[in-house]
Parts: C-alpha cells; sequence; structure tokens
C-alpha cells in the first residue's frame, strides 16, 4: 500500500507539473523608474502596459497561453536597470522587456538584452543610436531626429521665431543627443542659435543661465533636458522678467512641469509621439479606457500599450508558446522586425532596419484652460 501510494502521488505530481507547464503564462518583463524623480515615466509606462495585457487576456491571451507581467523599479539609476534586466533574463525567463522609458538607461540595458537574445522594446527613448547595431533591441517612440526639425519647422512658420537660446543638460545623453538634433535643424531652416548654455540634471539653481541668455532677447529658450529641471529654469526665467517660451522634446511632457512651474510653463512647446486630443477612433478608445482605470492617457501610457500589443502581434506571427525557446524567441524578433504600418493608439508605425519606429509628432503648447493646465494639440 505504501509503495501504491508513492507511485500515485508520483503520478500527480508528474501531471501536476505537465499541466503547470502547459499553462505557464507568457511573461513580459518591465524596467523602469516607478519612484524617484523621473517616476513620472515609468509609472505610466506601466499603466498603459497593464491596460493591454488586461485586454488581451479577456480576449483569450496568446496562442494558448495568458500574458503575465513582472515589472522592477530602477528609480531611474543606470545601475540598477542593468540589474533588473538581468533579473529578468536570467531569473523570470521572460520572453520580451519593455523599457527603459530614459535614453540613458537605455544604453546600457539595451546590449545587456541583445546579448541574451531577448527583445527589449523602450516606450521612451528617443536619443540617437539607442538601438543601433542591437537586433533585438526596438522602440515605439518618436524619433528626435524626426520629431525636433518638424517642430523648429513648424513653429518658425507657425510663430514666426527664428532666434533661439539653446540649454543642454551635459550629464543628459538625451539632452546631449537632441541639442545636436535642433543645432542641425536650426542651419537647415535658417534659425539662429544666438547664446548657447549648460546645466545638469539635478541642478535646482538656473540665475546664472538665465541671466547669462536675456540679453539675447530670444524668441523661445530650447531646452533639451528633463522636467525637473525645464520647470525650475522657466520659473527662474520669469523672475528675471524673459517672456520667451520653452521649446523641447518629450522629455518634458509631464503633468509635473507645470505642478512645479505653474503659469512660468504656459506657451511651452514640446512635440510628442501621442496626444490625448487626436480624433482617431483607437486614441479616443484609448483615453476612455485609462479614465475608467482612474488614470492618465498620455504619451508614454501610450507607447507602453502599444509596446504590448507590438510584442503579441510578433508573438502570434512567431507561434510563441515558451519564453525560453530562444529558436521562438529569435522569430518572434524577426516578426516585429517586419511590422508595417502597424496602427497604434501613438500612430501609425513601421520599423526600420536599426528597430527604430518612424512617426510623426504630435506638437503641443501647454495652455490653461478653467484654471487646468493642459497639452494642446496644435497640428492637426
Amino acid at each position: 500500500m505504501k509503495k501504491l501510494s508513492l507511485l500515485i502521488l508520483s503520478f500527480v505530481l508528474v501531471v501536476s507539473f505537465s499541466v503547470f507547464a502547459k499553462s505557464k503564462d507568457l511573461t513580459i518583463g518591465v524596467v523602469g523608474p516607478e519612484t524617484g524623480n523621473l517616476a513620472v515615466y515609468g509609472t505610466k509606462t506601466l499603466d498603459g502596459i497593464m491596460l493591454a495585457v488586461d485586454e488581451i487576456n479577456a480576449a483569450g491571451g496568446v496562442n494558448g497561453k495568458r500574458l503575465s507581467v513582472v515589472h522592477y523599479d530602477d528609480r531611474g539609476d543606470k545601475a540598477e536597470a542593468a540589474a533588473a534586466t538581468q533579473r529578468l533574463i536570467n531569473r523570470d525567463k521572460v520572453c520580451a522587456i519593455i523599457g527603459e522609458p530614459t535614453s540613458g538607461a537605455t544604453f546600457v540595458i539595451g546590449p545587456i538584452a541583445n546579448r541574451a537574445k531577448v527583445i527589449l522594446i523602450s516606450a521612451g527613448a528617443t536619443a540617437k543610436g539607442v538601438t543601433d547595431g542591437k537586433p533585438f533591441v526596438f522602440r515605439d517612440t518618436l524619433l528626435d531626429s524626426d520629431g525636433a526639425p518638424a517642430t523648429l519647422k513648424f513653429i518658425m512658420d507657425k510663430f514666426g521665431w527664428k532666434n533661439f537660446a539653446l540649454i543642454t543638460s551635459v550629464n543628459n545623453d538625451y539632452s546631449v543627443g537632441l541639442s545636436g538634433i535642433f543645432k542641425e535643424a536650426a542651419k537647415k531652416y535658417g534659425a539662429s542659435i544666438l547664446v548657447e548654455q549648460t546645466v545638469s540634471d539635478g541642478d535646482t539653481d538656473f540665475s546664472a543661465q538665465i541671466t547669462a541668455i536675456k540679453p539675447h532677447k530670444p524668441d523661445a529658450i530650447i531646452f533639451t533636458g528633463y522636467y525637473p529641471e525645464g520647470s525650475l529654469i522657466m520659473l527662474e526665467a520669469r523672475k528675471q522678467g524673459l517672456k520667451a517660451p520653452m521649446v523641447g522634446g518629450d522629455g518634458l511632457l509631464a503633468p509635473d512641469l507645470w505642478k512645479v512651474g505653474g503659469d512660468s510653463v504656459l506657451g511651452s512647446i514640446v512635440y510628442a509621439g501621442f496626444s490625448p486630443q487626436a480624433k482617431a477612433e483607437n486614441v479616443q478608445n484609448f483615453v476612455k479606457k485609462m479614465k475608467e482605470r482612474g488614470k492618465e492617457a498620455d504619451m508614454f501610457s501610450a507607447q507602453g500599450y502599444d509596446a504590448v500589443y507590438l510584442l503579441v502581434n510578433a508573438m502570434k506571427k512567431a507561434g510563441l508558446t515558451s519564453c525560453t525557446d530562444v529558436k521562438q524567441r529569435i522569430k518572434m524578433r524577426d516578426a516585429l522586425a517586419a511590422t508595417k504600418d502597424f496602427m497604434g493608439v501613438s500612430g501609425k508605425m513601421s520599423f526600420d532596419s536599426e528597430g527604430n519606429a518612424k512617426k510623426v509628432p504630435f506638437i503641443q503648447m501647454v495652455d490653461k484652460k478653467d484654471g487646468k493646465y493642459y497639452f494642446k494639440l496644435l497640428n492637426e
């Protein structure tokens, strides 16, 4: 009887393990800042990801499997982002990773994912070269090389601006790269960069930079960094009586811009890969669903949402059923690379040969209505 009981128990364990293995989820890893100065990027990206995953699971999942998500908070720190990526690959055995939403951290974790043949798709990194030479690294963001020139040309034509000040955050890869693109665009379109100043991420006193810029009377201040510094720069500009608005990339795209800067950031121009004001049906459905969850539909949540659907489309085309099967992951990578005219909530996109999404920018201005600040879409 004892032997029989052990035999039955062994059989049950084998069957249980087999059932578990067959029903094991397809896991997507997420890495990004959920706390710290850049938390808004990571938390909003995660909001969009979770909406997409819930929708897909409610519709029956992928290839007979459910999707699951494992996410880690890297606090915007490159070393922590690298450690989280290693955990996702080696311990959690993910099929793919969405993250990091910032360019600097993506430069660090991209090679890690590429060596492991695990897809990394950033829903935020925009700096030049993030994906270059790394076939498993993608991004569904609007490229700075597309967004900055289009925005500069737009504001020159619409507002007649031609003279600019340029401020670069020198310890920020995104900012350094974007400043170079704006300078090239200025030469191309006949604009003048009258004065250049530098800052660093984490600075809080910008009085010297504004003092240096003020005598040049620029039409606008191009700041290529993130919103924590951008809001303080504009507070100092208004304090010194400089009325020029700020122009920048999607690093400024956060409600915290006006939560800190208040009326000083009114009129600021920001380009991005998404606008909740776009009239497309899929965009408005996304905005509605996010609102029902008490969440905000913005560029980061939209690109996180699109990243999941891009991965799922590739999973389906590759017939992926196992995250640990390298051959299946390679097929998934090839399917993702072949994506053409994907209609996401952040616009229609195809991937170029380096895994960059080709998209048209949404150009927006900080405005205020009924006491509430918002990003007003200018180019639809």
